[in-house]
């Protein structure tokens, strides 16, 4: 209730100075009303127009989730913007053995044909948002794809987000590029952690955080994520978005990130390619 009550006060701060205004015959005061009033009003829509934004982003549906996290990281990869199709995005990566990935929901009605289309793509991914992983994977087996493992789709209100300090003896650089936010930790001159978020309006994108094998279990990701969403929160973003591998599932579980869905991937026949070019 503390905002609403800033908004009430300056409506009445520019009625009593327009009233002692009126009283003095002041013009300078009758003024300094005018423009309390207008930055008032101004502050009221403002505020309105970012709880509109709030609300429309934990509201989303699951395929409209996949299009901004899509897009997202898409961004955060340096990749072209996603190219909406049925059923979802169509990515252009440009890396061996994945210059192409389809990213979307199981419905029935598209998933067979972006099957097809990812077998007969050479070095093409197809990434399936589902709640039930286990009826995606035979569409996998009998279109003639190679499944690639399980990833989950997760998100949180950034306000939600907890901050974590770095241990003794680390420290972050905290970087922004446009939309990129970077977070490199360091232990002396060795970096220990890295991470970074794609901001694109009121999303933010976490990718690529990762801790050296060396420095796991003292927080350093739990840090790097806490300076990465205090950066996006102060770029305007309210809504955080990843997708996280297995090992790194119960870190953001910890940290109140919550799973919206499963995210399966096949490959057409290519050599497989590494952990390293995947979603997280």
């Amino acid at each position: 209730m503390e905002a609403p009550g800033r908004i009430w006060f300056g409506y009445i701060a520019a009625v009593a100075i327009t009233l002692v205004g009126l009283v003095t015959l002041d013009l300078l005061a009758i003024g300094l009303a005018a423009l309390v009033l207008v930055a008032t009003v101004l502050g009221e829509w403002y505020r309105g127009r970012q709880a509109a934004l709030a609300a429309a982003a934990q509201d989303a549906d699951l395929p409209e989730l996949v299009s901004r996290w899509a897009r997202g990281w898409a961004y955060s990869r340096g990749f072209p913007r996603p190219e909406a199709v049925p059923g979802g995005v169509r990515v252009e990566v440009g890396e061996p053995g994945r210059r192409v990935e389809w990213v979307a929901t199981d419905a029935p009605d598209t998933l067979a044909g972006l099957v097809d289309t990812a077998r007969a793509t050479p070095e093409a991914w197809l990434s399936v948002v589902t709640d039930s992983p286990g009826s995606v994977r035979p569409w996998f087996a009998e279109g003639g794809l190679q499944a690639d493992g399980e990833e989950a789709l997760m998100s949180i209100d950034l306000a939600d987000h907890p901050s974590r300090d770095l241990p003794v003896s680390y420290r972050a650089e905290v970087e922004r590029d446009g939309g990129i936010i970077t977070v490199t930790v360091r232990a002396g001159e060795t970096v220990t952690a890295t991470g970074q978020m794609a901001v694109i309006g009121t999303d933010a994108v976490a990718d690529r955080i990762k801790t050296d094998p060396e420095h796991r279990r003292r927080g350093l990701g739990g840090a790097v994520m806490g300076l990465l969403v205090a950066a996006a929160r102060d770029a305007g973003a309210v809504r955080g978005l990843l997708v996280a591998s297995e090992m790194g599932e119960p870190l953001y579980a910890g940290l109140g990130w919550h799973a919206e869905a499963r995210m399966v991937m096949a490959r057409s026949a290519t050599p497989p390619t590494s952990v390293e070019s995947r979603h997280g």
